[in-house]
């Protein structure tokens, strides 16, 4: 099982390459390799101010192994690129009072990305899946989005709990 800090930096480099994918017109499948030789976690060290810390530079990164922090990103971008339509499709249905245009790319992808890894990684509390993504929003997007992002993921994690099937109790006959 993965570590902390392997999946942390592994949900960051799946936020790169989908966040990459809204802005490319070739299947994702061929993108990935060509996402792996640029060195992503090294591409936001160019990105930082003075008095800000390049992931790549962060104690959590410098701790991860990357070779997990790449497979579980892997994992992350496989499944959201093969159920795209159907995230996107959930996270229309919990849009209360919002055009799905009027949400931002940024805020798309986290949505994508963290209700995958709700559905998908049960492994990985809900808190957590939502913690991070609103780490993800405080760096990469506006300063309303983790925000929108938190109350959002919230709510589909409650519909998430809501849709899993009730399991039997094995004590019970």
């Amino acid at each position: 099982m993965a570590r902390y800090t392997e999946r942390s930096l592994g949900r960051q480099l799946a936020f790169q390459f989908l966040f990459s994918l809204e802005f490319i017109n070739t299947p994702w499948e061929h993108a990935l390799g060509e996402f792996w030789k640029m060195h992503p976690a090294a591409l936001t060290d160019d990105a930082c101010t003075t008095e800000e810390i390049p992931v790549i530079k962060r104690a959590f990164a410098q701790k991860a192994d990357p070779v997990k922090a790449k497979t579980y990103a892997e994992t992350l971008i496989t499944g959201v690129c093969e159920s795209h339509s159907d995230l996107n499709a959930y996270i229309t249905r919990q849009l209360d009072n919002w055009k799905p245009e009027r949400v931002g790319r940024i805020e798309w992808v986290l949505m994508r990305l963290a209700l995958y890894e709700m559905l998908h990684c049960s492994e990985v509390p809900n808190n957590v899946i939502i913690s991070e993504a609103v780490q993800l929003a405080n760096s990469f997007a506006n300063p309303e989005s983790p925000r929108f992002v938190n109350g959002l993921l919230n709510k589909l994690a409650n519909s998430v709990n809501k849709e899993e099937p009730d399991t039997p109790d094995p004590d019970t006959p």
